[in-house]
């Protein structure tokens, strides 16, 4: 290896200093691999060592570019050049950055390194730090590269020193304690026979690491505020002679520090710092660690280190309660356990299996192995993977596209394109993004142990989207769906947020390739149970669009089929064949165990119907008995014919399948179908015998829905649909299984709250002031208005549903002068709970706060809500802030405004702020 690196450094330095002359950023590590005929990860690990060493410049963009630092820093011109790049995180040549060493510093650490940086540069002598966490998190690691980082920068002098003293040593013993931090004078005690300095001076002009801080006591604890707020200090046994110096602190506990250190002490410490345990970090992160402990291990024994499946997926998955420690030394114990059976094994390669981990792990395995699908890794004595958390990149192409395409779907939502040319327009922008990730950018992403292990999961999971569904797909789908993965990751989603309705784009992209969504849904579920991720809402809308180009000629409404059968695998082995052999997902399997009942395999039967539209009809096949009477259960779900075929077969299935392709009529595909086959069947015509309804309801009271509704009414012209104004507790305890729902065919709720209805579109009343129901409108009023006629619906709404109009219409008071009122209340109240409104928010509060002034001043106030007790005793803080930010409206109106009602504002705000702890 330090041949190579040899040989790569020489022709980077070469191929520096001819950068001007041909107009090129710098070298990469593909060109040097085509070179030197060395692997590419080799080469970019030996340009990454350069660049670690201070030899060669490392610049951040697409693909990642090194320069020769001696070529650049003599050289005024390139470094004119190079200044214009734009590159990664803003600067275009970039030092060594010591936190670069802490996996997951561009990850799930982001904001911790953050602070610790913010700690160590704030003038003028950085700012005191607490790093909270369990142990073998990695406090000790981050405070020792937190000192790197100050001298890297020269922030500290390059001999400053770096002082660690874990204060439970000597928690038995406060005097000696006191002793090693402020040093003591001949005489301070028995055995003090000279003055000695303490750690205070140790580590003056530099960093002072006290770790398990919490066994200081009170009053050693009193001493350091001292010193933390008046830089003074005096040694053990001294009693007028003040001593100054200047010293940089680190604390660490594992404790709580409200619970374990004094107020005076923890208020002089303004940056506290938490670092999660190893398993709520990301799985890429444990992922580099295992490789990491095991490459550190296969260098030491000098042997190459396979680790199996099953060992992989018990150290991604399992709660190691020494954290990152527990986890290297649980490595260390496997290497050593498997060593012998390397000194038999004729291959000479350590293999670590189950059997080889630490008996406090094994006790875990049958737990932990349950459903997943890792593969095993190969560590190298020889190669190591690349790891560069710089590399974690903006992708403009990517970010463009996007946007691109969630104004796509925004136009198609806002009625300004048509399904077939916004069709077309999601087709030519995947292929974009295809094109960029194929041809351009997968070569920085295929060394990364990530990519690498992601890409596995990736492959099988397809073989069982194949199985199931029959979905065609690539060569170089995995490469795809990894790659999506790889740079979603860090969330496009949260650049975008503020500009973007990402929840009605999923409605969206549902409603328009619903079979194709249902897959990328599948596939997305099984890439956070087995990556224990979460899955960028991005990342669905991509996968999702990307299965639609397998299977473009089918992109038309066929008739839904289902397969029905008794037994463990009989339906899901049926569909999967015909799947295959179709090669088109045309068959959804539901298997029946015997001891599975009729109800709970038709909740399941009806959930799934409910998410596809079943407009062309459905199609059942049973294999016997009950399963022919289920058309009672879904007559009111479906909204198409229903043909349901007894003595499920293989070949009957197959050809069923065929005559949907060939988009024949449900009621031929079911007739000649049985009589190929001599089965009995069912076709039951759709017949509307439900009239349509539109629920409008408020969870303050009926009275308000009442309005809400005539407003709405006067939207709807002369469409045969019912308004219903309903109780929202009732719609909340009930669900679907409220009257309401089998008196009327329900297509829609308006309200001011969502009450969790799943089997129904919900739209808020916010959304319909800020002109954002289309969509939902649009889906409710399908088979019932013309598209004509959802527009001028959509226009009505749009005119008379303006907050002002709305407020007006709902209370009794002054519209312009509440409003007024009601802003100051929102923007006070968002100033005390330092919490950002978005606009949603802001409506449904203008709205609910109008009510509630005209309900008080009506001497109607709501005085009931569910588990008041507990509220008052929970958010005691914001109910002080509520009854100061309606101080001026109260004695505007003379009233004063109730807790239960208060618990309301609550619900509404903790509804779309997640976080909200008052």
């Amino acid at each position: 290896m330090k041949r190579n690196k040899d040989k790569v450094y020489n022709f980077l330095k070469v191929m520096s200093l001819d950068l001007c002359n041909n107009k090129k950023r710098g070298v990469t590590a593909s060109e040097i691999s085509k070179e030197l005929n060395i692997k590419r990860n080799v080469a970019s690990h030996l340009l990454n060592e350069l660049y670690m060493e201070g030899k060669a410049i490392k610049i951040n963009t697409r693909p990642v570019y090194f320069i020769d630092r001696d070529a650049y820093e003599n050289n005024s011109i390139l470094q004119k050049t190079i200044g214009h790049v734009e590159i990664g995180r803003g600067t275009a040549v970039e030092k060594y950055d010591p936190f670069d060493k802490i996996i997951g510093s561009h990850g799930s650490l982001r904001e911790q390194v953050k602070m610790c940086k913010s700690a160590a540069t704030y003038p003028p002598d950085g700012l005191p730090l607490l790093l909270i966490g369990n142990s073998g998190t990695g406090k000790s690691f981050m405070a020792q590269v937190i000192y790197e980082y100050a001298k890297n920068n020269k922030i500290i002098a390059e001999d400053a020193p770096y002082v660690i003293f874990n204060c439970a040593e000597y928690a038995d013993n406060p005097e000696l304690l006191s002793a090693n931090l402020f040093g003591f004078v001949k005489g301070a005690f028995t055995g003090a026979d000279k003055d000695k300095i303490g750690l205070l001076e140790e580590a003056n002009g530099g960093y002072l690491f006290l770790d398990e801080v919490h066994r200081l006591t009170p009053e050693g604890q009193e001493k350091l505020f001292l010193f933390l707020d008046k830089g003074i200090f005096r040694r053990l046994g001294e009693s007028n002679n003040w001593r100054s110096s200047k010293v940089r602190f680190i604390f660490a506990t594992t404790e709580e520090p409200s619970l374990s250190l004094i107020n005076t002490f923890l208020r002089r410490i303004p940056l506290v710092v938490s670092i999660p345990d190893l398993f709520r970090r990301p799985v890429q992160e444990k992922l580099q660690m295992i490789y990491n402990f095991y490459q550190e291990e296969s260098k030491n024994i000098g042997i190459d280190i396979v680790v199996s499946k099953q060992v992989m997926d018990v150290l991604l998955k399992i709660n190691i309660s020494g954290n990152i420690g527990k986890l290297k030394n649980a490595i260390k114990y496997s290497c050593a356990s498997a060593y012998g059976a390397y000194v038999m094994d004729s291959v000479k390669i350590l293999k670590i299996h189950l059997y080889d981990l630490p008996a406090e792990i094994k006790t875990k395995v049958d737990f932990i192995l349950t459903g997943s699908i890792f593969s095993s890794m190969f560590v190298s004595k020889d190669i190591p993977k690349d790891y560069a958390p710089n590399d974690i990149f903006e992708d403009s192409t990517i970010n463009k596209e996007t946007e691109v395409l969630l104004d796509s779907i925004r136009d198609y939502k806002n009625n300004k394109t048509d399904i077939r040319n916004f069709k077309k327009k999601m087709t030519t922008t995947i292929d974009k993004v295809l094109d960029k990730i194929i041809f351009e950018d997968i070569e920085n992403y295929n060394d990364t142990v990530f990519y690498n292990e992601t890409k596995k999961v990736i492959q099988n999971i397809l073989k069982i989207m194949e199985n199931l569904y029959g979905i065609r797909y690539y060569g170089n789908a995995s490469i795809v769906f990894t790659y999506l993965i790889n740079i979603m990751y860090d969330g496009i989603t949260k650049k975008l947020e503020g500009n973007y309705d990402f929840e009605a784009a999923l409605n969206i992209i549902e409603d328009v390739f619903p079979k194709e969504f249902l897959i990328a849904k599948k596939m997305t579920g099984l890439i956070e149970v087995n990556l224990d991720m979460k899955t960028d809402r991005l990342i669905l809308i991509y996968f999702t669009l990307y299965i639609n180009t397998f299977n473009q000629e089918n992109n038309g409404e066929n008739i839904t089929a289902v397969i029905i059968s008794h037994g463990y695998s009989t339906a899901s082995s049926i569909a999967s064949v015909a799947n295959r052999l179709l090669r088109q997902f045309i068959f959804e399997a539901f298997d029946m165990p015997i001891e599975m009942s009729i109800q709970e395999i038709m909740h399941k039967i009806c959930s799934y119907l409910k998410g596809i539209n079943t407009s062309s009809g459905v199609i059942i096949l049973v294999d016997m008995g009950s399963l022919e009477e289920i058309y009672r259960s879904i007559g009111d779900i479906v909204n198409g014919d229903i043909g349901i075929v007894n003595n499920i077969t293989t070949q009957l299935a197959i050809g069923v399948g065929n005559k949907i392709i060939r988009g024949e009529e449900l009621e031929k595909v079911v007739s000649e179908s049985v009589a190929e086959n001599n089965n009995r069947y069912k076709f039951i015509k759709y017949n509307r015998n439900k009239k349509d309804a539109i629920i409008v309801t408020c969870m303050t009271g009926i009275g308000v829905a009442v309005k809400i509704r005539d407003l709405f009414a006067k939207c709807l012209m002369d469409n045969n649909i019912e308004i219903i104004a309903y109780d929202y507790n009732k719609l909340k305890g009930n669900g679907t299984e409220d009257k309401i729902f089998k008196e009327y065919e329900v297509k829609l709720i308006i309200g001011t709250i969502n009450p969790g209805i799943q089997e129904i579109q919900y739209l808020s009343l916010e959304d319909l002031i800020l002109s954002k129901g289309y969509s939902a409108l649009k889906k409710a009023l399908k088979n019932i208005a013309g598209k004509e006629d959802v527009e001028k619906i959509n226009q009505a709404i749009v005119k008379l549903f303006s907050l002002q109009n709305v407020i007006e219409n709902i209370t009794i008071l002054n519209s312009n002068k509440i409003i007024d009122q009601v802003e100051i209340i929102i923007n006070d109240l968002e100033r005390r709970l330092k919490k950002y409104f978005t606009n949603d928010l802001k409506i449904s509060l203008y709205i609910h706060i109008s009510c509630l002034i005209e309900r008080l001043v009506m001497k109607e106030p709501i005085m009931s809500y569910k588990g008041l007790d507990e509220f008052k005793q929970c958010h005691g803080q914001f109910i002080n802030y509520v009854d100061e930010s309606f101080s001026v409206i109260a004695d505007v109106y003379k009233i004063e405004i109730p807790v239960s009602e208060i618990a309301y504002i609550y619900d509404i705000i903790n509804l779309k702020i997640s976080d909200l702890k008052l």
